[in-house]
């Protein structure tokens, strides 16, 4: 694709760059970290105090809501009380950087979702340099799900002008009967596909803004905000519930007919957007934490995936609720920078051109 073209067309509504919005975190040299798993003695005890599980979205998105239906089957099993800890911005990479820095002792783990998580650190750190590394700074210890994004729209404007599928919603922004279009931060996979959407799919809206996290963008889709924008298919669900809003268009490979049975798939417009839509819930700790703990928190988010009440829920809800082990979330977790790295490089030139059609 040709840069020149894509700047030309995929103009970005927004008060600061990906510089500004990162600038939360602190800007230095990658920190490679202890990746062995051997950074802390195991503690025989563990666990005897209150587990924290940082989300790094806000309440009511997908990452967040998944947790939410996992933790109480999994605190009833480790035998702890289980804290969720919402700390939301910068794409989840401030909540990322805070888990990286954290005691090695098992206490704290986190759900950062690869391969998302990964594409953000990539492009943020090429641009400001970050203190923490998306691989090397964090222990796998399992996945619960996979899930991604969808397109939603606000029920009074997409009924108003028949908004049924991608083909009606792309119509309608280049009729100009609907404005404002938005994506999950700055800088993120959310942000890259937002532009590829304009340039490949012909999703021609006059702004793009960013919010922090499904919960958020789906709440400014609902209220009119914006027309339509991504929502997790978690999320998409929680939005339709109030009626404001519905699902059009599932970006990922996934099929999710059962929940949705006349969805439209953003494969029938080009090539498929998997590779960057569709996520694997991983939880990780900081490096160092040892295997014993991290074995120990896993097979509490097994014994949480599969309570009675995490699968009705996710049998009522259609999303998939799937535990993987350790050596499931390791293959989650690495070399997924490196493949991320040749497929932006593919689709746009890099992540140095991102960047700079992302402050355009």
């Amino acid at each position: 694709m040709e840069r020149r073209t894509f700047l030309k067309s995929a103009g970005v509504a927004t008060a600061v760059g990906i510089s500004g919005f990162a600038g939360c975190l602190g800007n230095g040299d990658d920190d490679d970290g202890d990746d062995t798993g051997n950074g802390a003695e195991s503690d025989p005890d563990f666990p005897s105090d209150t587990l924290t599980w940082m989300i790094p979205w806000s309440e009511g998105g997908g990452t967040d809501t998944y947790a939410r239906q996992v933790q109480p089957g999994a605190a009833d099993h480790i035998g702890e009380s289980i804290d969720i800890d919402n700390r939301p911005g910068a794409g989840s990479m401030a909540g990322s950087d805070w888990l990286a820095t954290q005691d090695n002792d098992g206490y704290t783990f986190g759900t950062i979702n690869s391969v998302g998580a990964h594409f953000t650190w990539a492009a943020q750190n090429a641009d400001i340099g970050l203190d923490f590394h998306i691989e090397d700074d964090f222990e796998p210890i399992s996945t619960i799900g996979t899930f991604g994004y969808t397109l939603i729209v606000n029920r009074d404007i997409g009924e108003e002008h028949g908004i049924e599928d991608y083909g009606a919603l792309r119509d309608a922004y280049q009729d100009g009967d609907i404005s404002g279009f938005g994506y999950q931060g700055m800088g993120s996979d959310s942000h890259f596909t937002t532009l590829v959407l304009r340039e490949d799919y012909g999703l021609e809206y006059d702004t793009a803004v960013p919010y922090d996290g499904g919960g958020p963008t789906a709440e400014a889709v609902q209220s009119g905000e914006v027309a339509a924008g991504f929502a997790t298919n978690t999320s998409a669900m929680n939005a339709e519930q109030g009626g404001e809003a519905y699902t059009v268009v599932n970006l990922m490979d996934v099929d999710l007919t059962d929940t949705w049975p006349d969805i439209d798939q953003i494969s029938n417009y080009g090539d498929s957007l998997a590779w960057i839509t569709e996520f694997q819930q991983t939880q990780v700790a900081p490096a160092g934490t040892p295997e014993e703990e991290r074995q120990a928190i896993s097979e509490a988010m097994e014994a949480g995936v599969n309570s009675d009440d995490a699968q009705a829920w996710a049998e009522e809800t259609g999303n998939i609720l799937q535990y993987g082990d350790m050596d499931a979330a390791e293959e989650a977790w690495f070399g997924i920078v490196e493949q991320q790295e040749s497929q932006v490089e593919a689709v746009v030139g890099g992540f140095d051109e991102f960047l700079a059609m992302a402050d355009e």
